[in-house]
């Protein structure tokens, strides 16, 4: 899917993965994989996108982090 400036999803992706400037390898592949689900469900809720109750709540784990 491309947008009127040429970038594709993937693109997006990359450019909030490098801003957030995740310490941890992990971190930034759970950011990833939030980012496809969220993207590929947009206006739902959280446990909506996910699929289920365990991704569910490694995403609120995933928000509660600070780093």
């Amino acid at each position: 899917m491309r947008d009127k400036n040429g970038s594709s999803e993937a693109a997006w992706q990359e450019e909030e993965l490098s801003a957030a400037a995740l310490p941890d390898k992990r971190l930034a592949r759970r950011l990833r994989r939030l980012l496809d689900q969220m993207s590929a469900a947009p206006g739902k809720p959280i446990p909506a996108a996910c699929g289920d109750w365990a991704a569910a709540k490694a995403a609120y784990r995933f928000f509660e982090t600070r780093v």
